[in-house]
């Protein structure tokens, strides 16, 4: 990771990543956080939340230049949970997806 990012970082890594990827569908909820908030100096990231559809994280995923590796999935109570952690613009993102999918044994 770079540097500590500031809010303003974090909100200039928001606005680029969404007008970059202006074609792709939106996320459903995305905002601006402190990803250290028991830490002295904040370290502001991104989070940016899919839902309901797989196929939309996985094209912010590739977009963003997330590796695959880095997913990690959960079974819960909505179906299947993904997440992607990274880092775009220097500043920490993480990628989040819920959907209501078919989970054996649910």
């Amino acid at each position: 990771m770079t540097a500590l990012a500031t809010r303003a970082d974090a909100a200039h890594a928001l606005m680029m990543m969404l007008i970059e990827h202006g074609a792709l569908p939106q996320p459903d909820e995305f905002e601006v956080r402190d990803f250290e908030p028991d830490a002295d100096v904040p370290d502001w990231g991104v989070s940016l939340v899919v839902r309901d559809s797989l196929t939309r994280f996985e094209q912010w995923r590739a977009a963003l230049g997330l590796h695959p590796h880095d997913i990690a999935y959960s079974a819960c109570h909505h179906g299947a949970c993904l997440g992607a952690v990274g880092e775009v613009h220097g500043v920490p993102v993480e990628l989040f997806a819920v959907a209501d999918v078919d989970v054996p044994g649910r």
